[in-house]
């Protein structure tokens, strides 16, 4: 195969260092990370099914206006050795003031020998890095961060540091404040003279009280805005604390030299109310960030550190990373459950509240699942260990957020280039501001205050935080209430949806299989053949089996055939267990006795399996279930809103049929095998539909990473859920209409924060430029525009069932 040598997005060279991308079945050759990023940007927008020319669009242009594509050269100079252990750590961040801060922090650390990537959670405050161990030693992210004028300590290391930088944010803001009001007050003085003349030393001292008072403000209130834009420039980043930094000290160094030189017009009091008002504006932000990280944190909280033993009748602590699967565990009550097991001896009531977001506490015996990080509150539990650390429950439920919180949707994007493109703008035209009231023959004063208002004003705080603060929270909010989101861009999608299949047994069904009618022989090879599979089917078979007293078999050679049944051999006979199709792969044909009654209680709703031991018919099951409480409901509210809704069993058809009346589908589809259902969505989606799908079987995997939105089950299968960008952990539907609902308010309350944002900007630089809002009034009217974005996200905030 011939390879090519040259970039695939901007026809560069990529002979030195290229980087390679598999899409679809083609590999992609890029000159450089940036050209990769663009190019994968372009395919998530549809630019390249749309057939458009890559180059001519904004996004290419932009970039490379930027200077961010075709960077061979300042791509690192390193490769990870082939099949080096690559580690994530994440970090507590601190010292961040926008999300532009965010960007410096992640191409920082890219340029570090060994660091494989590196992303910035704004809104949460948190660093996630993957490494190499072998090239990063201990401290150097920590480092490199420093080095870029921030600060990082491995998350839950960082509660004292997070408390001292608290108090540092508040002991600046109380010095600002302060010394604020007694400038304000000893700027009567000179506000006085302007009307009635004053005593010679007052008016030649006051200035320079007036100038001592704002020197802590100027200098130690806000030195963190003068430090991170000190870094910034040092960076070749201009940042929005590069606009208030520059305002601050105009203001400051006018005032001091018009005191110096016995001038009369001194704006101290406009330094020391920019610096006070920024610093609160910051502090407000800062809570709302910490509300919003809240979430994972408490996830990251309740994973377990240790577990507890009992060996030879005495109790010990060990630390989880211990544990395998297999290992019995004691929980006593008011500990929180450590790692994913079954109860093997012992009863209690467990609150999963954690996982499913349901407050009620279930009850639990022997034979029952128990979930990581649930509390139990009543008996002492012995537990065998099924899953545990990185691969428990709650674990895989910390990392499905994380991923979330640092995944970005296309607006978000977009918001992203537009801040970083804003702020030389502003400065540009807060210099032209100047100029044209020179020009027009206003002071020196009036032009320079102007130019301050500008600088200020337009400080893109709240587009920093209109986009990431309202998904971070609706992530937030959702994880409470047991619907894990792996993917912010599907917030998005939910609003397209029209269609919306569902898989029948253990969706539409509540999965709980009762053996309604047995007629067949050699129930007991039946029965060891089916403790091989985790089908709802089979487990009522082994419950069947069970409770007729008879004895347990083994069984090997087993074959799944997914969606018809399974094979395999039991005290020597060859067993099979499935539907008609399996049947007649087989080459049996069904009596007509046999016919009669699977369609008799195929017309009851029932489910019928057949049994077949060497080559000849045995007879068959027939299983019960129900539809749950809820289905018809929220297929209803779904209805309501605009959703079609499709059924979809391999079931017989007059089973599915029975349910889909039951429950008030617009459409059903049965003895659909799970390659077929792939194909359902697919057909729909040929249509023009915007098909979501929710299912919790293995079978409903292939169908769920088809569609365009997946939704599973969180009582179901972990194929399914790792197939799904929705995870709803509740085994209940009505979790269902509350994810499109939470999906629905997040697009709304993003459109109502983006609105405000650059309605504040617009407007405030506009009456900026005409001296209607002086420097005060403008660092006032930025801090509002914070606070608004930060209220309406703060609403995604609240539990809403």
């Amino acid at each position: 195969m011939i390879v090519s040598s040259t970039c695939d997005l901007c026809g560069a060279s990529a002979t030195k260092h290229p980087q390679v991308q598999i899409y679809g079945e083609q590999e992609k050759r890029f000159c450089c990370t940036g050209c990769l990023n663009v190019y994968a940007i372009l395919s998530e927008s549809g630019a390249i099914e749309a057939g458009v020319d890559l180059r001519a669009t904004e996004l290419f242009q932009e970039s490379l206006r930027l200077g961010l594509l075709n960077q061979v050269d300042s791509e690192p100079d390193f490769a990870l050795p082939e099949g080096a252990e690559v580690k994530e750590a994440l970090y507590q961040m601190s010292g961040m003031w926008c999300a532009a801060c965010g960007w410096v922090v992640e191409h920082g650390l890219r340029r570090e020998r060994g660091i494989a990537s590196a992303e910035v959670l704004f809104t949460s405050d948190l660093l996630k890095v993957s490494y190499c161990p072998q090239l990063v030693p201990p401290g150097t992210v920590a480092d490199r961060v420093k080095a870029l004028g921030y600060r990082a300590a491995e998350f839950g290391t960082e509660q004292d540091g997070d408390r001292r930088d608290w108090q540092d944010m508040l002991l600046r803001l109380g010095i600002a404040g302060g010394l604020w009001m007694n400038v304000m007050l000893f700027s009567l003085v000179i506000y006085a003279s302007y009307f009635e003349g004053i005593a010679g030393w007052a008016q030649r001292a006051v200035p320079f009280i007036l100038m001592l008072l704002t020197l802590p403000v100027v200098v130690y209130s806000a030195w963190p805005i003068h430090r991170i834009a000190w870094f910034g420039l040092k960076a070749g980043h201009l940042r929005m604390e590069a606009l208030i930094s520059t305002g601050v000290l105009a203001a400051f160094t006018y005032s001091a030299a018009q005191a110096f030189l016995g001038g009369q017009h001194y704006y101290f009091d406009t330094a020391c109310a920019i610096v006070t008002l920024v610093l609160t504006g910051k502090a407000l932000e800062r809570n709302a960030k910490d509300r919003s990280a809240r979430a994972i944190a408490m996830l990251h909280r309740l994973l377990p550190k240790k577990a507890r033993l009992r060996i030879d009748g005495q109790e010990r602590f060990v630390a989880i990373e211990a544990l395998e699967p297999g290992t019995l565990i004691l929980v006593k009550p008011g500990e929180r459950i450590p790692a994913d097991g079954v109860v093997v001896e012992g009863q209690s009531a467990v609150d999963e509240s954690v996982v499913t977001g349901e407050s009620d506490p279930r009850a639990k015996a022997p034979g029952d699942a128990v979930i990581c990080g649930s509390l139990n509150t009543a008996g002492v539990l012995e537990l065998r260990v099924t899953r545990c650390g990185e691969d428990s429950t709650l674990a895989q439920i910390v990392k499905s957020v994380q991923s979330a919180l640092a995944s970005k949707s296309p607006l978000e994007r977009l918001v992203d280039r537009v801040s970083r493109l804003f702020i030389p703008a502003v400065l540009v035209l807060a210099a032209l501001t100047v100029v044209v009231c020179l020009g027009r023959g206003l002071t020196g004063t009036e032009a320079m205050l102007r130019g301050i208002a500008v600088l200020v004003i337009a400080c893109p705080c709240a587009l920093g935080i209109a986009t990431p603060l309202a998904t971070t929270a609706a992530i937030g909010a959702a994880s409470r209430q047991g619907i894990i989101i792996r993917d912010v861009r599907v917030l998005e999608t939910f609003r397209k949806v029209d269609l919306l299949i569902l898989d029948k047994t253990g969706t539409v069904t509540e999965g709980d299989f009762r053996v309604r009618h047995a007629e067949l022989d050699h129930l007991d090879l039946v029965a060891a053949l089916e403790s091989y599979s985790e089908h709802p089917l089979a487990h009522a078979v082994k419950r069947y089996a069970a409770a007729q007293g008879l004895e347990r078999l083994d069984a090997s050679g087993i074959e799944i055939k997914a969606g018809r049944g399974l094979l395999g051999t039991v005290a020597g006979k060859r067993v099979a267990v499935g539907n008609r199709r399996l049947l007649a792969e087989q080459g049996l044909a069904l009596s007509v006795e046999l016919e009669a009654k699977a369609s008799a209680w195929e017309a009851e709703g029932l489910t019928v399996a057949f049994a077949a031991v060497d080559g000849f018919l045995t007879g068959a099951l027939a299983f019960g279930d129900r539809p749950r409480a809820e289905a018809a409901a929220v297929i209803a509210e779904l209805r309501a809103r605009g959703v079609r809704t499709v059924l979809l069993s391999g079931d017989a058809r007059a089973t599915t049929e029975r349910i889909a009346l039951a429950v008030g589908v617009d459409e059903f589809l049965g003895e659909v095998s799970p390659a077929e259902k792939a194909e359902a969505v697919r057909r729909f989606q040929a249509q023009g539909k915007v098909v979501a799908m929710v299912g919790d079987g293995i079978n409903d995997a292939p169908a769920l990473a088809a569609a365009d939105l997946g939704i599973a089950m969180g009582s179901g299968a972990d194929l399914a859920m790792h197939a799904a960008p929705v995870v709803l952990m509740r085994d209940s539907l009505t979790r269902l209409t509350g994810v499109f609902h939470l999906a629905t308010l997040t697009l709304r309350v993003l459109k109502q924060n983006l609105f405000w944002a650059f309605f504040y900007n617009t407007a405030g630089i506009s009456l900026a430029m005409t001296g209607v809002l002086n420097p005060i009034l403008a660092a006032a009217a930025m801090v509002l525009s914070s606070l608004s974005v930060i209220g309406n996200s703060m609403r995604l905030g609240r539990d809403r069932a």
